[in-house]
């Protein structure tokens, strides 16, 4: 992917929601927050939010979060059209809380009524194939789904406390996102592993393409290594594993130029990787076979111990 197209995704991924409640709320301001001002921003951040959700479509980018705020705008000049007063004068005075209960919403309905949660779309867009189709990542994308909906609720009780204090309104919700929020990619996951480890996997290709995630760098050291399965059976595949520089990453397909090439049939790797035979024995017995550098072959039950 392009630097280009790279940064297009980012924009439709984390600021696209941005494009209209920013407006929205420059033009409230700017009007002293009064009901005309709020008639004037809410049919300017509808037009603008249709606006960009047909560019997103477009584009193959379009998230439930931004229907979810197009419906929250849609609801305020709705009720503009018609004049109803109450809703208005909500809008007025606790539009900070409707923005976050509008998100908060839109990560927590779907799911409950069948639909995916809104982690899918990123989940697609950050992670390799093989790990979309682990279980682990399902349940993963459901807990992260329920953290960000609670965060969500809990910025727009902070804002709903002191609807007229900016520290409330604006500097303590939008804190506890970017802080807490945001940085919850890097920890929660590893907690949530830590305390739930996960089942190993019953095909081979995640075994083998999730092999980065257990490999020891201290005992690699500065060991440089191109290794190549090549799985035959129910799952065939060839997958290969780079190290180097105290770094091991997986990819699909073939090595530019292997030190270790690994013929396996993926039901005897899947008993190795869990204990139901032991490795040497099932290579002296025949059961897969290797061509290449012996002492890497040696090397893997170092690199990658079991946990």
């Amino acid at each position: 992917m392009s630097f280009g197209a790279r940064a297009v995704r980012f924009f439709f991924m984390y600021l696209g929601p941005l494009v209209t409640i920013l407006p929205y709320f420059a033009i409230f301001g700017a009007a002293a927050y009064s009901m005309s001002g709020l008639r004037t921003a809410l049919f300017a951040a509808l037009a603008m939010q249709s606006a960009y959700i047909a560019a997103a479509w477009m584009l193959g980018e379009h998230k439930q979060f931004d229907f979810g705020v197009w419906l929250m705008f849609a609801a305020g000049a709705l009720a503009a059209v018609a004049g109803f007063t109450p809703l208005l004068t909500v809008y007025q005075t606790y539009s900070p809380v409707l923005v976050f209960v509008a998100l908060g919403l839109t990560a927590g309905i779907p799911p409950l009524l069948g639909f995916e949660p809104f982690t899918a779309y990123f989940m697609r867009r950050q992670l390799p194939r093989w790990q979309l189709k682990l279980p682990i990542s399902a349940r993963l994308g459901m807990v992260i789904t329920y953290f960000w909906t609670t965060l969500f609720f809990v910025a727009a009780g902070l804002c709903a406390y002191a609807p007229r204090d900016p520290r409330f309104t604006t500097w303590y919700p939008n804190l506890l996102i970017v802080l807490v929020g945001m940085t919850a990619g890097k920890w929660l996951p590893p907690l949530y592993l830590k305390l739930f480890p996960p089942a190993i996997p019953t095909s081979v290709e995640p075994i083998i393409m999730g092999m980065p995630f257990v490999f020891d760098r201290r005992a690699a050291g500065g060991a440089r290594a191109q290794i190549q399965f090549r799985v035959s059976g129910d799952q065939p595949g060839d997958y290969w594993l780079r190290i180097a520089n105290g770094r091991c990453e997986s990819f699909d397909g073939d090595a530019p130029a292997a030190d270790l090439v690994i013929h396996t049939p993926d039901d005897v790797w899947l008993r190795i990787i869990r204990g139901e035979i032991d490795g040497p024995q099932a290579l002296a017995n025949g059961l897969f076979r290797v061509e290449g550098d012996a002492e890497v072959l040696k090397a893997l039950s170092v690199w990658f111990p079991r946990r």
